[in-house]
């Protein structure tokens, strides 16, 4: 997460130094396509009711447990579409700030990652109250020790959160208070490797946000790109290499069989991670297609009661994409990808090791995204990517381990080096 975060600091400062930040007085004035999108990027703040659980006491009783109120800082960073309508964005969790308890010597709760879609039925105005509505997949996380012994693992559930709220944007700042909804917020959780209780979250949350708005396309209406697009033709440089970097989370969608039969007190599935995906690629112009070669690591570590458990997945992937159409500047593609994939399992029990494995195969996969493309020859644009592994897994001990993950890569930063060069060279002929 810290990784994550400095890029998009870094990412941030570049573009209040290389490029006006624009905040109209009106967000739809204009629907062109230079507006249809606007990024923001800041920090919430949610508050998790308390939440109720079980535990073993030293003598091996269940008892009832009570987990107080905590505080979540999460950084959040999307986009506003179709002119102020649609906002969507992602939310990593920073930390908890949640006080002490006698009955245990730590805990943890969480929705951690959370990827959301709001619609604001009167569209993005400024200076006025601006009511939404939305619903977000979120993550629901529990962890407890009662000591050393008694250490369970973080046991997670994937949710559908419904969302409420208003905002208000004045410039660059943008102020929200919401509320979310979970339908859905009951589990059982292992006490131990024979023992289990039910667990129950509460059924609203509370949200304040500040986060920072900023055009990156409105600016370029005044740049001559007619004339930059002519430039890169006649020097047969439309089409080029392109690099990218951003965060992405992936979610392993099936149980896997192994865990329900060997390892029934560790997560299962294995839950969402986060990590940074990074890629290079080139863009043919005339055909309106792309060709990259992907980079992820995806790493899920587990322990409980004396047991701890590494799935660790090396990606390295061909994708293929063509572009559907082009609406205003949101531009979607769909594609297949086939990857070379090292999974590893490595497993220690009570300081002993008991698994250790690593194999490599090939498995095909489906990619669909979009870009935020304003015209075709951007030196710098916003994507968002999705991936779909639907038939890798591995055997360990004869039973099956999944890795079958769908990857939410939200905002992605894509880097035309060529025409960030090419682009220098045609202002000095200017």
């Amino acid at each position: 997460m810290p990784r994550i975060t400095l890029f998009y600091g870094l990412f941030l400062s570049w573009l209040i130094v290389n490029g006006p930040l624009v905040a109209a007085q009106q967000l739809i004035e204009q629907k062109t396509r230079f507006r249809f999108a606007q990024m923001h990027i800041g920090l919430d703040g949610q508050y998790l009711p308390p939440v109720h659980g079980g535990y073993l006491s030293a003598g091996g009783e269940e008892r009832p447990l009570t987990l107080p109120g905590t505080y979540h800082p999460r950084f959040t960073i999307g986009a506003t579409h179709f002119w102020g309508l649609i906002d969507l964005y992602v939310s990593f969790p920073l930390t908890a700030i949640r006080p002490a308890m006698s009955e245990l010597q730590d805990y943890g709760v969480s929705t951690n990652v959370s990827t959301g879609a709001r619609v604001h039925p009167l569209q993005l105005r400024y200076h006025r109250l601006n009511p939404y509505l939305g619903t977000n997949w979120s993550t629901l996380s529990y962890a407890q020790r009662v000591n050393e012994q008694v250490s369970g693992a973080t046991f997670t559930k994937d949710v559908i959160m419904l969302e409420g709220g208003l905002n208000w944007i004045t410039g660059h700042h943008w102020v929200e208070l919401g509320v979310q909804y979970l339908p859905a917020r009951s589990f059982s959780y292992a006490t131990s490797r024979q023992t289990r209780t039910p667990v129950q979250f509460p059924p609203f949350t509370a949200q304040i946000s500040y986060k920072f708005l900023l055009d990156v396309t409105r600016p370029l209406e005044k740049d001559n790109k007619v004339a930059f697009g002519q430039y890169l033709r006649e020097h047969g440089q439309l089409s080029g290499f392109h690099i990218d970097l951003g965060p992405s989370a992936a979610f392993t969608l099936p149980r896997s069989a192994y865990n329900a039969r060997n390892r029934p007190y560790l997560n299962n599935p294995s839950g969402n991670n986060t990590f940074l995906d990074a890629s290079i690629g080139y863009y043919f112009y005339k055909p309106d297609f792309d060709i990259r070669l992907a980079h992820r690591h995806i790493v899920a570590e587990h322990a409980a009661y004396g047991l701890s458990q590494r799935l660790d997945r090396r990606s390295l992937s061909v994708e293929l994409y063509k572009y559907l159409l082009d609406y205003h500047g949101f531009v979607p593609f769909v594609g297949l990808s086939l990857a070379r994939e090292q999974l590893g399992i490595h497993e220690v029990d009570n300081g002993l090791l008991v698994t250790n494995q690593t194999e490599q195969v090939f498995s095909p996969g489906l990619v669909v995204g979009w870009d935020i493309r304003p015209v075709r020859y951007e030196s710098i644009l916003l994507r968002t990517n999705l991936r779909y592994s639907p038939f890798l897994k591995t055997r360990v001990h004869g039973q099956t381990i999944s890795f079958q993950q769908l990857e939410f890569n939200f905002i992605q930063a894509v880097i035309y080096l060529q025409r960030l060069l090419a682009h220098r060279q045609f202002l000095k002929t200017r």
